[in-house]
């Protein structure tokens, strides 16, 4: 809508379409009527731009917030997806088509298999030392522990003999699981989002998390059950939380709940994956040599 000069008098017109082609509607003549009619078409343009700025920065923070849940999950699925592939392939079994995991005619021999994970774990090892990137987590020993701080400090700073002394006081504190398993941290981060500084609600998913995981791994599970079994715990947390998402925080806009269900969509399938994979594993019968290693047969990743 806007004014035209015609004659030397003012015309107020809107512009709009009619049957597909743009047209010109009169509205009223220079004067009150006119004046007032402008300032209220003036008036409800201003408002229809801040309710589409209000429905973008809606849109955007759904996004955000479900890209952000699902890094976390897909963060939280790839070590541990990778660790239990490298150890299945290790014991035999390979991906048929890229799929389900399979059990190969011919197994090598079990006495090859503490070998080959040494290796692997040498070269993961050499891998993490070719490589200076920065810490996905950073861990601070408690503040009330003052040679760990101390020592850790130092470690840090380049001291060799540090470095070793690490190794020995962890093993007595019992920091193992704490400072090695990147798992079990994975699920601590999920938790840490879904509980949104709540402390109670922390406790709540943390120990239906430790239930979770008690009774999926049963009794003297092997290394790979256990490897399988963080990656269901961690995907019913990504998918519970992003199901959360889209039914506490629905978001009023059409594009962002079509975006947040297919992070959940995304979520669900690795979750059945994860479910699926345990299954196959407990189904196929591996070795008895191999069911009985633990987690703590395993050589230090350092």
């Amino acid at each position: 809508m806007g004014w035209e000069v015609r004659r030397g008098r003012r015309y107020l017109y809107r512009n709009r379409r009619a049957g597909g082609k743009p047209v010109k509607e009169y509205v009223a003549a220079d004067g009150p009527a006119g004046e007032l009619l402008a300032r209220l078409h003036d008036t409800e343009r201003t408002e229809n731009a801040e309710r589409r700025a209000d429905v973008r920065r809606e849109r955007d923070a759904v996004r955000a917030r479900a890209s952000e849940l699902l890094a976390v999950g897909e963060g939280a699925d790839a070590p541990v997806r990778v660790a239990a592939g490298g150890l299945l392939a290790a014991v035999g079994f390979h991906r048929h088509k890229r799929g389900e995991w399979r059990m190969r005619r011919e197994l090598k021999q079990l006495q090859d298999l503490t070998e080959r994970t040494r290796e692997l774990t040498a070269k993961v090892r050499d891998i993490r030392a070719a490589r200076e990137v920065a810490p996905l987590v950073r861990y601070d020993a408690p503040a009330t522990d003052a040679e760990a701080v101390a020592l850790f400090a130092a470690a840090r700073a380049g001291d060799a003999r540090a470095r070793e002394r690490v190794v020995e006081l962890v093993k007595a504190r019992g920091w193992v699981n704490w400072l090695g398993d990147l798992g079990q941290q994975a699920t601590r981060q999920l938790v840490h989002r879904a509980a949104g500084g709540d402390p109670v609600l922390a406790v709540g998913l943390t120990e239906k998390a430790v239930a979770l995981r008690a009774q999926l791994l049963g009794d003297a599970p092997s290394v790979l059950e256990d490897l399988l079994v963080r990656r269901v715990v961690n995907g019913w947390l990504t998918v519970h939380l992003l199901e959360l998402e889209l039914t506490v925080r629905a978001p009023a806009d059409l594009k962002a709940r079509e975006h947040l269900d297919k992070a959940l969509t995304r979520a669900q399938k690795r979750f059945a994956e994860a479910v699926r994979e345990l299954a196959r594993v407990r189904a196929l019968g591996a070795p008895a040599r191999v069911t009985q290693l633990t987690v703590a047969a395993l050589p230090s990743a350092g």
